[in-house]
């Protein structure tokens, strides 16, 4: 092999063998930069979809609402009020139950609820 052959050789070698770099580099990026996306997306729609109950009293009656876009699974109440008919009971989105009040006091509920992915927990003064 002569001089001039081996030199286009070793300029050949060390062009591909930087093209390589380069294009594992921004594969890496490229990679990383979707892998963020797809993080931003997933939180997205997981706020979109999030339940959200809602404990409101008006006058003499309490109503438990879920404004999420998702049912929820109702796993334990704590209030002074008994509202024990609700443990395991299915609430579905826009779905509301209605409780009559006789006390003029304010009530505090501790709501433990569940969707098909998250627990989550609420607490309310009415």
């Amino acid at each position: 092999m002569n001089t001039t052959s081996q030199m286009i050789f070793n300029i050949t070698s060390i062009t591909i063998a930087i093209t390589l770099i380069v294009g594992v580099i921004l594969g890496a990026i490229t990679l990383f930069r979707i892998a963020h996306a797809l993080k931003l997306r997933n939180q997205m729609l997981q706020q979109a979809t999030k339940p959200y109950l809602l404990c409101q009293r008006n006058r003499q009656q309490l109503t438990i609402k879920n404004l999420g876009g998702v049912p929820v699974t109702i796993d334990k109440i704590a209030s002074s009020f008994d509202l024990s008919n609700l443990e395991q009971q299915i609430i579905y989105p826009n779905q509301s139950f209605f409780f009559n009040l006789t006390e003029t006091d304010k009530l505090s509920l501790t709501i433990d609820y569940h969707d098909d992915i998250n627990d989550y927990q609420a607490k309310f003064t009415v």
